[in-house]
């Protein structure tokens, strides 16, 4: 069945001869700068406080050694891991390679999220305007409501995109780019699309990958629908793809100047995918629920596209493209175990329908509470609002609001009357709540980390530069590792991530430095090794007769009261040993 027959437009489609391919250059309303402006900055704050803000977590464990340049230095000469960072595939950081050394890297990270968030935000107005919301207050209602979709809070399912979460990463940035490049695109700039995406490559190669796909289902769009010229689409998508081939040209190249990549992997490469972090790849490692839940999202935004009256075809593209793209990588490791095609992430792709689906739902709703139809405006409007921006497991419930809503669209005058306020209500105590929450997970996450900052501050300048650390590995995602994790060396790993960038020294090893196979395949060997044996280290004492054994001058463990030796140093849950009289 077509999810247009069973959910059809509220009005009539616009006359034939104004056509969504002219109208935002033609017929689009005079923007007011300051109030575009105020609802661009208010919006970014709003997702600020949704989603916390803690910098020197998770994909940071990547990013900052390249900041401070560490592979630069003699220390690390030989450390296969931070060697390999020269070659990691982002020309956003290879460009600020060597820019920070010392703490002020949190304010470079803070600066660059409320960047990220800001062009997010205004991808999100340019799709306000695309999809008709023609008012201030509708474009600022319609921002407001796809930021608080539950559909791009923390990561998408199954796939672990990253959509708002706690740190600042470049491919979180490269969802604002991506979504700038699909409504320029709707609009038909095709030109402009396109170059937007070479931006989205430099940022994330294979985000720059993923979004071709929807971009070619929007291009086929216009000219299948709105009769634009193919060798119209074409001069443009020659410019732009000229534009998008120089954005791309210092990221390829980096990628192709990388020596570990040079001799094929003498390893399973999808073996390896499913012991490091499967999730990102491989749809078996993901729950039916999960993938479910990613369908059902699918199905609400399609759904909620098609109830729209005009300049709903690029959108429905769109999503339909992302889909696509997410079906491809379910069936690419059954397909190939090539290192270049896996590392495209495509189930990560699912982000982008979380975020497509999450515009519609919000352009729906918008559309309801600027109705002139009491029913739309007060009760289908603001329960549309609860549904989809609570709780993610509600998404179900948003398709049968639409069959409900479309059997029996008017609703008695006494529910009109108390069914607003409770909902509108109840959705912003919920809300309420999780910025709370996000606050208090944030400072917790900082005193984690400031633990870290104080030992490796401490490490650079009380310890020999070629000294080796023995750190808590971090916990392992994977499927079928030799060791089960540890809850309390995972608990003394957060915050991790900041240590090397402070010390300017070696860790033996860790779990996320796994992800360096990805473009090291070389370091597979050393990694799988190595992460093998430290987790199987049960007590303080193994680990320091292991470090003594291999020749690392230190352990960092948590502070018992039945530890066989006083630590050399505390740094709050954090205890500094040395293997030195082990190895005596």
């Amino acid at each position: 069945m077509n999810l247009s027959d069973t959910f059809p437009p509220l009005e009539a489609p616009a006359p034939a001869a104004v056509r969504p391919w002219s109208f935002p250059d033609h017929a689009r309303p005079v923007p007011d700068r300051r109030a575009t402006f105020a609802v661009m900055l208010v919006g970014t704050l709003l997702s600020l406080a949704l989603s916390g803000y803690a910098a020197g977590e998770e994909n940071n464990y990547y990013q900052m050694p390249i900041l401070a340049g560490l592979y630069h230095e003699p220390q690390f000469a030989t450390d296969p891991f931070i060697q390999s960072l020269r070659f990691y595939a982002s020309g956003f950081w290879q460009m600020l390679s060597g820019s920070a050394n010392g703490p002020h890297v949190y304010t470079i990270l803070f600066a660059f999220q409320i960047l990220s968030r800001m062009i997010l935000v205004f991808s999100i107005m340019e799709w306000a305007t695309l999809l008709e919301c023609g008012s201030v207050m509708e474009v600022a209602t319609f921002t407001a409501l796809v930021l608080l979709s539950s559909t791009i809070r923390g990561f998408s399912n199954a796939g672990v995109g990253g959509l708002l979460i706690s740190s600042f990463t470049h491919s979180e940035m490269a969802n604002g780019t991506m979504l700038l490049a699909l409504v320029w695109a709707g609009r038909g700039r095709i030109t402009a699309s396109l170059a937007v995406n070479g931006v989205t490559f430099f940022l994330n190669a294979f985000v720059g990958v993923w979004t071709l796909v929807p971009l070619v289902f929007i291009i086929w769009s216009h000219w299948r629908h709105h009769g634009v010229a193919g060798r119209t689409l074409a001069r443009q998508a020659a410019w732009g793809g000229g534009i998008l081939a120089a954005f791309a040209a210092p990221v390829v190249h980096n990628i192709l100047a990388n020596p570990y990549t040079r001799e094929a992997p003498s390893f399973d490469y999808v073996g390896f995918l499913q012991s490091f972090f499967p999730y990102h790849f491989l749809i078996w490692s993901t729950s039916h629920r999960e993938q479910g839940l990613l369908a059902v999202i699918f199905c609400c935004g399609l759904a909620t596209a098609s109830m729209l009256p005009t300049s709903r075809a690029a959108l429905k593209a769109a999503l339909w493209g992302a889909a696509s793209v997410w079906i491809a990588g379910v069936f690419l490791p059954f397909l190939s175990h090539s290192r270049l095609l896996l590392n495209l992430h495509l189930l990560r792709s699912g982000s982008t329908v979380h975020m497509l689906s999450a515009i519609a739902v919000a352009a729906l709703a918008t559309r309801w509470v600027f109705s002139g139809t009491a029913s739309d405006r007060l009760v289908w409007a603001p329960l549309l609002f609860v549904l989809s921006c609570t709780l993610k497991i509600f998404m179900p419930l948003v398709l049968v609001l639409l069959v409900v809503r479309r059997w029996r669209p008017a609703v008695a005058v006494g529910l009109r009357r108390y069914a607003a306020p409770a909902l509108l209500l109840a959705g912003v105590a919920f809300n309420v709540a999780l910025i709370y929450r996000a606050a208090v997970s944030s400072r917790v996450a900082v005193q984690k980390r400031d633990d870290w900052q104080a030992l490796g501050t401490w490490a650079r300048a009380h310890t020999a530069v070629d000294a080796l650390f023995l750190n808590p590995p971090g916990i392992s995602w994977g499927m079928g590792m030799s060791a089960k994790n540890d809850a309390f060396q995972d608990g003394l790993s957060e915050g991790a991530p900041v240590f090397t960038y402070f010390s300017h020294r070696q860790s033996w090893v860790s779990s996320p430095a796994g992800a360096a196979v990805m473009w090291a395949p070389a370091y597979y060997p050393t990694w799988h090794a190595r992460i093998t044996e430290v987790r199987a280290l049960k007590t303080l004492p193994d680990r320091l007769d292991y470090a003594a054994r291999h020749g690392i001058a230190y352990v960092v463990d948590g502070c018992v009261r039945t530890d066989p030796r006083p630590p050399l140093a505390r740094f709050g849950r954090l205890c500094l040993f040395s293997s030195r009289s082990t190895q005596s």
